[in-house]
């Protein structure tokens, strides 16, 4: 008997360890249909609908205001949050594709920027042509706002050292000549600069002798010039949505820039929530049913409590997960793309003390959405970093 009771527990652990691990790999959306079919095959289970994303997108764009306010509004935000009524709730499926405003608004939040300024912001992200260049005049925006020429001018400024470099330049010299300033070697670079403030209409005829001789530098000079304008992005609005209605892939994380730190978000909100149905737990308390009908209800609340501590795992791991990420890879939510840093599993595992195994399933299936856009978590981990704890190489 009593081997037969350790056999049984040991099944039962083994069972409970799989499916932890199956949970802990799902996306959101597959953890909503595992939790829709598992609501079918336990018949004690109650399920109770959760936030749909446009909601959490709408919870979203509050943290991010409240970036300018208190640390106690935000708590009061909060638990206001919590008391919402679901009624209100509706679903929606798709999002607007991210438009370069929109990135350039995401950038600028939690600045140290006035209501006013907001709005010049605003205005000139939503009046880029669509290579992202601003080529309405100083004057005719000051206007039209009635504000002064000189607050544009200082917010056209501010919104000239965003990411894509180049943006809200006036034309294609200045995003250039902006890219320029931006490179390390800025400093190195005054024959480039040259070029793309003074001599593009020579450089697209290819008269690099004429520019040679303007700028008084040899060919070869000028040629390595022409190659490092060349892969410069003469469109930086390139790559993003033109505001069209696209197929939403919902994050499952979401990583909020704010003043000073950033903050975690991991989508729960749209999950489903398991529930016991309370007349099963009467009847199992009663003592009313007969063993064979008590071992069966037994087992399926077992079955309902594990899965809820398995989510609730699967989302604490992940939320520690995303903050590792945030503060290893800071410089890319800071910077943007270009900024990722070398990075394996086996070092998270070590940071999070887990297993390896456990890294690999937290990531598969997994979207980390930012300032940047959305990406998978794959992405954070680099090839050079996963190369260099390969303990042998193949020659």
């Amino acid at each position: 008997m009593g081997i037969e009771l350790k056999t049984e527990q040991a099944q039962k652990v083994s069972q409970d360890t799989i499916r932890q691990l199956n949970l802990l790999q799902m996306s959101a959306q597959e953890l909503t249909d595992y939790m829709n079919a598992f609501s079918l095959e336990n018949p004690v289970v109650e399920l109770e609908g959760g936030e749909p994303e446009n909601k959490e997108q709408d919870r979203l764009r509050k943290l991010e205001w409240l970036s300018e306010l208190d640390e106690q509004n935000r708590v009061y935000y909060e638990r206001d949050r919590e008391d919402t009524d679901e009624s209100e709730i509706s679903n929606m499926g798709k999002r607007e594709e991210e438009t370069l405003a929109d990135s350039l608004m995401l950038q600028l939040l939690g600045g140290p920027y006035s209501p006013r300024q907001m709005e010049i912001f605003k205005y000139i992200a939503e009046s880029l042509d669509k290579s992202g260049y601003f080529t309405d005049s100083v004057r005719d925006t000051a206007v039209y706002l009635n504000v002064s020429q000189a607050e544009v001018g200082e917010c056209l400024d501010i919104m000239k050292t965003l990411e894509p470099a180049g943006v809200c330049a006036g034309g294609l010299s200045e995003c250039l000549y902006l890219q320029l300033e931006r490179q390390e070697e800025e400093d190195e670079l005054a024959v480039e600069k040259a070029i793309a403030k003074d001599y593009l209409e020579l450089l697209g005829k290819d008269q690099l002798s004429d520019i040679g001789t303007a700028l008084n530098q040899p060919l070869e000079r000028i040629k390595e010039a022409k190659k490092r304008i060349q892969d410069l992005n003469p469109r930086p609005a390139a790559g993003f949505g033109n505001g069209e209605r696209a197929e939403y892939v919902a994050p499952d994380v979401t990583i909020v820039k704010l003043e000073g730190y950033f903050e975690i978000l991991v989508n729960q909100y749209s999950l489903p929530q398991l529930r016991v149905n309370q007349d099963y737990l009467r009847l199992l308390k009663s003592g009313e049913c007969d063993p064979e009908v008590s071992g069966y209800l037994t087992e399926n609340i077992r079955q309902v409590k594990q899965v809820r501590e398995c989510i609730a795992r699967r989302n604490s791991i992940l939320a520690q997960l995303t903050r590792f990420l945030a503060e290893r890879q800071s410089s890319f939510f800071q910077y943007g793309k270009g900024n990722l840093k070398p990075l394996g599993l086996q070092e998270a595992a070590a940071a999070l003390e887990v297993q390896e195994s456990v890294i690999s399933c937290c990531v598969k299936n997994k979207y980390l959405q930012c300032c940047w856009g959305v990406f998978p978590m794959e992405y954070f981990f680099t090839k050079e970093a996963a190369e260099a704890e390969a303990p042998f190489k193949k020659e």
